[in-house]
């Protein structure tokens, strides 16, 4: 793309930083938390969290989840972006028919450290993106153990690894399996559970400031 030959470009990759305060709350206080803020149980629900808009595929999502037939709720935490109408279409209406019965729950707004709760007591979070340039609520969700659901496309196999399931994001049939999946197979979740936490560190602020430092020292700058 850049008409160079290839050991010139260097790719630092991105990282996340989470505070160890949240990640290391005792479970106990996060399951309490869940309960008094938003009446759902640790591992009880799934989360997909993020900008509505069209790349972040939670139209499908939406139809796929509902296709599954899994009961356990689908909580989406984001505010409306570019084009947000038609991907909360399905959504709206299947809310409007259940009322509190709904089998999905939109949050518009979340603390950051409400949002670290919800992510570390989801059953997985469903991250299906038609693109993405890196994906960081894919290295979030890992960091803090949480087993994921991603597409195939764009950067999040790259950084996912073998941790995460993959599948086909224009396929509904395929994201509605890997959420039965998810939701059935305990030693699958916790599997993906130690293996992300692995993968998410080749991604840690220690990893970046490795890469950056390699990358200066090629051009003769020393930190």
């Amino acid at each position: 793309m850049l008409g160079v030959p290839e050991e010139r470009v260097t790719n630092t990759y991105q990282t996340v930083d989470l505070p160890p305060i949240l990640v290391n709350r005792p479970q106990v206080e996060v399951e309490t938390e869940l309960e008094a803020a938003f009446g759902l149980e640790w591992d009880g629900y799934f989360l997909h969290f993020g900008a509505i808009e069209p790349k972040k595929n939670l139209g499908r999502l939406v139809e796929s989840y509902l296709a599954s037939g899994v009961r356990r709720p689908l909580v989406v935490v984001g505010g409306p972006g570019w084009l947000s109408d038609p991907e909360t279409i399905l959504l709206r209406q299947e809310q409007m028919i259940h009322g509190a019965n709904s089998r999905i729950r939109l949050l518009n707004y979340a603390s950051y450290t409400l949002l670290i709760s919800l992510i570390r007591g989801a059953r997985g979070v469903l991250f299906p993106s038609l693109y993405e340039g890196f994906g960081l609520p894919l290295l979030e969700a890992m960091s803090l153990g949480t087993s994921v659901l991603i597409s195939d496309q764009g950067s999040l196999p790259e950084v996912a690894g073998e941790a995460a399931l993959q599948v086909d994001p224009y396929d509904t049939s395929a994201i509605a399996r890997g959420v039965q999946q998810i939701d059935a197979d305990g030693d699958w979740r916790a599997w993906a559970s130690e293996q992300g936490r692995i993968q998410a560190a080749k991604f840690s602020a220690e990893a970046y400031q490795v890469r950056l430092r390699e990358l200066y020292a090629k051009v003769g700058v020393t930190p």
